[in-house]
């Protein structure tokens, strides 16, 4: 189950309904579990419950682990301590400032500038001295928090106008934060300052709380929090939407373009087009940070096209969008082949409509999508999915700013096909040119993206974090090789991974997958013979492979048998195949040029 499913935000659930939720939760519902920590000088018990509900909305159960009150650092220093035991996927640091640094919170007006100074540098090295001792033993995500601003500083008005005031004391201490971020790999922040904003400072902090149990946030604080925390675990585990499907009158503009012709529709710098100004701007926005967009319209597509042609305001052009469908079919049959069209599973979808009825439908039958009523108050709808966390991710990466450009390429590439002869001349007609190398620290953020989203040609799905792709890159009994390449129609970014080991003279291929537009033109190929290559240079004398069986990856099943391999043990969930290294059989394609 999933939020598109029905379940409420963790924000707007009654608190007696979020714990029986909880209660009835049965662990079938469950895509992910992760082993969640949390680390803190502050009572966090009362969140927790907020925190799970939100990943359970998700379908990410979170198997939680607390360390004792204010243990943090005895915690991290010891190998063995519980901590570690648990094994976290993702590390929590909850700190609160007056805890660390009293005299920045209840003394700052004794204090001279260069003292001010000193206890931020100090606050600074603490979390340091945190994250150093978690990365000697642990390559889990930690996410730490940053500090809200005061809004009833000592100094009154006369505050704000002081650089060294305390409200900009906090801004400079948390920008000064934000650079431990820089400067260690598997580091994110948690903006309570930004959260804080967003309640506001009088809904924020409970001090009848605080000085009872050392629990600084009031419940509504807790429960934008929690969600804020979840986003992180949503982002590790792959369940960033993709894609957003709108629909085009009385959503991307206001009106009906067929009644009310091109010049007609609501659209300008004046209530209520201004509305809708706002909302494409916010669409380009995602658009430039790798979300796909697409238009489901039940309409005429010449009327439309005519709107992005002729009309000046229109701030979304035609060649913005990767996939269309603007007729009178049914909309769940024109979302489903729009997720065919670009390879993408329902859940990735986010559909925005003004139809209550076209809403009812899209999750009645496809509840995997997500799916948002335009506001009868149109001042909200801007804010119809941002708030929402859909598209939050762990990294940025090379490729997203382009995406949509490579899904106009792909269309243009399947068109080719079409008008190709064979299947042969198509591949020869394509121009295609690969790269393979071994792995470029700039590109480990994609990397990671690759193997958490990559299901259908994937031998092991194992997903691993940027921290875990750093520290395999940085090992010296393992190579991360990369498979990069364009053909005359535009580049294809990094599109192949491959993972190794080699050990007593075994090369062990650890995950080895490939984007889907990468499918079917031999580029694997090209990549298994440059693990080959690699394992021949560290002696191996023998390589092992897996594969296991999912629902989306059975067309590479027999992908090591398909190159010599032999099955050496057999499980229901894995198989494990073997072959002599110099036995391996790789027929490389002809059409296909080495870079």
């Amino acid at each position: 189950m999933s939020l598109a499913e029905g379940y409420p935000n963790v924000i707007d659930v009654k608190y007696s309904e979020m714990v029986t939720m909880l209660r009835d939760f049965e662990p079938r519902e469950f895509q992910n579990n992760l082993n969640v920590a949390f680390l803190r000088n502050i009572t966090v018990e009362p969140l927790i419950p907020f925190f799970q509900y939100q990943c359970y909305a998700n379908a990410i159960r979170t198997n939680i682990y607390t360390c004792d009150f204010d243990n943090i650092m005895q915690e991290v220093l010891d190998a063995k301590s519980s901590l570690y035991d648990h094994q976290p996927g993702v590390i929590f640091i909850f700190i609160s400032l007056e805890q660390i640094a009293p005299d920045l919170c209840l003394r700052f007006p004794t204090l001279s500038s260069g003292e001010v100074t000193k206890h931020i540098e100090n606050v600074v090295e603490h979390y340091a001295l945190i994250i150093d001792a978690v990365r000697r033993h642990s390559e889990a995500l930690i996410v730490f928090n940053n500090f809200e601003v005061n809004a009833f500083p000592s100094g009154g008005i006369l505050d704000s106008q002081n650089g060294e005031g305390e409200g900009n004391s906090t801004r400079h201490l948390n920008s000064r934060l934000v650079s431990l971020i820089e400067q260690h790999h598997g580091v994110m922040l948690i903006d309570l300052a930004l959260v804080s904003s967003r309640v506001g400072f009088l809904n924020y902090q409970n001090n009848m709380q605080w000085n009872m149990s050392k629990m600084p946030f009031s419940t509504l604080a807790m429960r934008h929090i929690a969600f804020e925390a979840s986003k992180y675990i949503t982002a590790s585990e792959g369940h960033t939407k993709k894609c957003i499907v709108v629909d085009c009158d009385n959503t991307l503009w206001g009106g009906v373009v067929g009644e009310d012709g091109v010049d007609g529709i609501h659209l300008d710098q004046h209530h209520p087009g201004s509305f809708f100004l706002q909302f494409q701007r916010d669409l380009l926005n995602v658009k430039s940070q790798g979300v796909l967009l697409a238009i489901c319209s039940k309409n005429n597509e010449a009327d439309v096209l005519s709107v992005f042609e002729n009309n000046p305001n229109m701030i979304l052009k035609e060649e913005d969008f990767a996939a269309r469908r603007i007729n009178w079919n049914l909309k769940t049959e024109n979302i489903k082949e729009i997720a065919e069209d670009l390879n993408l599973g329902l859940q990735h979808f986010v559909f925005i409509d003004d139809s209550e009825f076209e809403i009812e439908m899209v999750k009645d039958q496809l509840p995997e999508v997500a799916s948002l009523l335009v506001p009868k108050n149109l001042s909200e709808l801007r804010s119809v999915f941002q708030w929402k966390g859909f598209f939050d991710k762990l990294q940025e990466t090379s490729i997203d700013s382009n995406r949509t450009e490579l899904y106009r390429a792909e269309n243009q590439r399947k068109s080719q096909l079409k008008s190709s002869a064979t299947i042969d001349d198509y591949y020869q007609s394509l121009e295609l040119v690969a790269q393979v190398e071994s792995l470029n620290p700039s590109d480990v953020p994609r990397v990671a993206q690759l193997t958490q989203k990559t299901n259908q040609f994937n031998l092991t799905t194992i997903r691993y974090s940027e921290q875990e792709i750093e520290a395999l890159r940085r090992a010296t009994d393992s190579e991360v090789v990369t498979l990069k390449a364009e053909d005359r129609f535009g580049a294809y970014g990094l599109i192949g991974v491959a993972i190794l080991a080699c050990k007593h003279g075994k090369l062990e291929i650890c995950s080895f997958l490939m984007s889907c537009r990468a499918i079917g033109r031999g580029l694997e190929e090209v990549l298994f013979t440059e693990c080959i290559k690699w394992g021949k240079t560290k002696g191996a004398s023998c390589v092992i492979g897996s594969f296991g069986l999912t629902p989306k990856n059975g067309q590479v099943e027999n992908f090591f048998s398909e190159h010599g391999f032999n099955i050496e043990e057999k499980t229901p969930s894995i198989t494990r195949y073997r072959s002599e290294i110099d036995l391996v059989q790789i027929v490389l394609p002809e059409y296909i040029r080495l870079n």
